[in-house]
């Protein structure tokens, strides 16, 4: 046992000395300092100098030596296209031979990186991101518009994409989130825009733009057709809460479309058009069953020069601009009685319609004004079987089917609007009158004759990105005799464009 017992001891003994010499040791001992020569041999060679004076001017009075390496300075790492492509998808797509691939391809679809500082923000145009060899581009955009709507009476057709009108509410009108840019070249561009508070139609945009020739470019996709130019201006660049209630009546919508178009025809810096095709059955309702279409002309002249003619505020207190537009439409087999928009007719069959349009807007030193004169005219291309206007029953009440099929909506609209922005202010008035009027000498007509006026104020707190307006509104109806009150109607709307 005591062989055993002083083993123990011993081997306890070991581990306390293991620990405690090397600490003695390095207490006692000073501590070895690293040479300056060596510390910068370890330092990049573009660093070296500035690393030396930095010890030269560190030495304190007891010789310590304080080392500040600075940090080295930034630069931008040049693109280079080989480099950045893919190493696996280079490794297994070049193998079979370089020289089989189209010239340019690997760079083009190589990574294009984001390093020259092309990351920036601009209000109402949202984060731009910019690879460093221009070929792609992204904006994201966010706009949201708060409305708070006092009503009283009947306002008629509600805006072609409204809910049912309120009586006294508050509440988020639009949020839009916008995706735009380009993609493989400057004139390859794109855009997709989507209103996620919409729960039958999310996506609102998704086209292309075809842009490399001047006088041919190609738009294909989801989109606006370029019907009146109310309906084209965004609804954040309006000049009141809302568009007119001649726009409501007879504009068409957006549609699956096919244009080919100009934004500045023969260079002149003065024409624009636009030739397009159209399925005809509005927005996120691809699918037709026949070949009933819809064709449109659209032509613009400019006569003092290009400008934001699609802004209805001017913001640079410009020269004198003036932009004319006329535009002419054949709509077949349309299935609302309102073209693109509105009802569906009652007894489930189509109309053949006309359109045309013609507006103006017009600039000057903060005033502006915009015109439009819209005319419809069609007739019933087929009579539906359906004879049950909505929420009859035949066999409970045979006397409610439809005595007549719903007739074609006939007529024409005419609305004025102008506006002045006060000098040095961010202040602006405004006003607007329409007028529609039902037209039944040729052929028989559903539509009623209605009047409306608005007045508006607005306030920019940074243009249309960032504003609050107020208008009051107030509309008539009539009847075969005479125009009575409609509707009064006040709204007060924020907009922020992120």
């Amino acid at each position: 046992m005591i062989p055993a017992r002083f083993i123990g001891h011993a081997l306890v003994a070991l581990a306390v000395l293991s620990v405690a010499v090397p600490a003695l040791a390095e207490e006692g001992e000073p501590e070895t300092e690293t040479p300056a020569d060596e510390v910068i041999e370890g330092v990049p060679a573009e660093q070296q100098e500035a690393v030396q004076e930095a010890i030269q001017e560190a030495e304190t009075p007891e010789g310590t030596t304080v080392i500040v390496v600075p940090p080295p300075e930034a630069k931008v790492r040049e693109y280079e296209p080989l480099e950045e492509t893919d190493q696996e998808a280079e490794a297994e797509e070049r193998v079979p031979g370089e020289k089989l691939h189209p010239k340019g391809e690997d760079e083009m679809m190589g990574d294009h990186v984001v390093d020259r500082g092309d990351i920036k923000f601009r209000p109402g145009k949202g984060v731009e991101i910019n690879s460093a060899d221009d070929d792609f581009q992204l904006r994201i955009r966010v706009r949201v518009q708060f409305l708070w709507t006092v009503l009283s009476g009947e306002v008629g057709p509600k805006e072609a994409d409204e809910p049912d009108e309120v009586t006294n509410n508050f509440r988020i009108r639009r949020a839009r989130f916008v995706f735009q840019g380009h993609a493989f070249g400057k004139h390859n561009q794109y855009k997709l825009e989507i209103d996620p508070l919409r729960k039958d139609n999310v996506v609102l945009d998704y086209y292309l733009d075809f842009t490399k020739k001047r006088d041919v470019q190609v738009r294909i996709g989801q989109y606006k057709i370029s019907s009146n130019r109310q309906r084209v201006i965004s609804s954040g660049n309006l000049q009141m809460v809302d568009r007119s209630i001649v726009n409501a009546e007879f504009t068409l919508d957006r549609d699956m479309s096919l244009d080919v178009r100009s934004r500045d025809f023969l260079g002149k810096n003065k024409m624009r058009y636009v030739f397009a095709i159209s399925t005809g059955n509005g927005l996120n309702n691809p699918q037709f069953s026949d070949f009933s279409m819809v064709y449109l002309a659209r032509l613009e002249y400019l006569p003092l020069g290009i400008f934001r003619d699609y802004s209805e505020v001017d913001f640079a207190r410009t020269k004198p601009r003036l932009s004319i537009g006329a535009v002419y439409s054949f709509f077949q087999g349309a299935t609302r009685v309102r073209g693109m928009i509105g009802e569906e007719f009652a007894d489930g069959g189509t109309a053949n319609y006309h359109f045309a349009y013609v507006d103006a807007i017009f600039k000057a030193r903060g005033f502006s004004a915009i015109t439009e004169l819209a005319f419809r005219e069609g007739f019933r291309k087929t009579i539906g079987d359906n004879t049950e206007p909505p929420g009859c029953d035949l066999v409970t009440d045979p006397m409610c089917a439809l005595a007549d099929p719903t007739a074609a909506r006939n007529g024409i609209g005419w609305m004025l609007q102008a506006g002045y922005l006060v000098p040095h202010t961010r202040f602006e008035f405004a006003g607007r009158g329409g007028l529609i009027k039902a037209i039944s000498t040729r052929r028989p007509t559903s539509l009623t004759n209605r009047a409306a006026t608005t007045f508006s104020v607005s306030w920019y707190f940074a243009r249309h990105p960032f504003k609050i307006q107020a208008d009051v509104s107030q509309i008539w109806n009539a009847n075969q005799e005479n125009y009575f009150d409609g509707a009064t109607t006040f709204r007060l709307q924020l907009q922020a464009s992120l």
